[in-house]
């Protein structure tokens, strides 16, 4: 019997859990006794990674912006 955790309710407590008799292919037993220190340092990385993706991707366009602006400029 495999426990698949269900969508939390509301008020942020779980609801009724998904139960299968037999796990589907490929499932893995989730590992348990992740170290605290690392789950944040994995947090903390993911953090990281997403603001300066954010602050590229916010270059790129500002940058394409005033590539098209200075285009339209010089075709007059």
């Amino acid at each position: 019997m495999v426990y698949l955790g269900g969508p939390r309710g509301r008020n942020g407590t779980r609801s009724r859990g998904i139960c299968l008799h037999d796990p589907p292919p490929g499932y893995h037993r989730p590992r348990t006794g992740t170290p605290l220190r690392i789950r944040q340092r994995q947090a903390r990385q993911e953090w990281l990674l997403l603001r300066v993706t954010t602050v590229v991707l916010v270059l790129l366009a500002v940058a394409m912006a005033v590539f098209i602006a200075l285009m339209i400029a010089g075709y007059r």
